[in-house]
């Protein structure tokens, strides 16, 4: 039996949350298609996906809930984010004002969902941009410690810089938390 025929064993749903425009959409469509659009076209409440990894020979189902990052669909997010699994928190590294807003995500996940009970990362995307705008200090000293992530990665979904570990690292995280995996 070949890798495609196999049946994932396991099923996870990955929530990507952030900001309007810092590129959920372009993380998810470069990983799961290989794909970079330059158009922005806004997420209108989500778009899920599917993408079948193996990790240490385990099949895993990854189910990605790309969120509508704009506030008219935050009546919306019960739904999204009921039985996560594991989150992407995004941010534009240009912009921001949107890690400002992902304060705002994390305090919705975690009355949603329980406080820090999923792991998530914390993304910088857009790294490929010249205008970096993120003081790291700040990045350093308060935004990873007030959210706790597994790591802290910047991505470029255009040059496809870390968009698989992003989500290999998470995966592989959620799998150790649910005791799949052992250190």
């Amino acid at each position: 039996m070949n890798y495609e025929e196999q049946k994932a064993k396991y099923h996870l749903k990955i929530i990507v949350c952030g900001a309007g425009a810092v590129g959920k959409t372009s993380i998810v469509r470069r990983y799961v298609e290989d794909k970079f659009e330059f158009n922005y076209l806004l997420t209108v409440g989500l778009d899920p996906s599917n993408r079948r990894i193996e990790v240490d020979g385990i099949q895993v189902n990854l189910v990605i809930f790309d969120v509508a990052g704009q506030k008219r669909f935050q009546t919306l997010r019960d739904v999204f984010f009921r039985k996560a699994n594991g989150a992407l928190l995004v941010f534009d590294l240009t912009r921001p004002e949107t890690l400002d807003e992902l304060y705002e995500w994390k305090i919705q996940i975690d009355n949603r969902l329980g406080k820090d009970r999923i792991p998530a990362i914390l993304v910088g995307n857009k790294s490929d941009l010249e205008d970096i705008q993120i003081d790291y200090g700040l990045l350093e000293d308060k935004v990873i410690p007030d959210f706790k992530p597994v790591i802290y990665l910047e991505t470029s979904a255009y040059q496809d810089k870390n968009i698989r570990d992003t989500f290999l690292i998470l995966t592989e995280a959620i799998l150790r938390r649910q005791g799949i995996l052992t250190e």
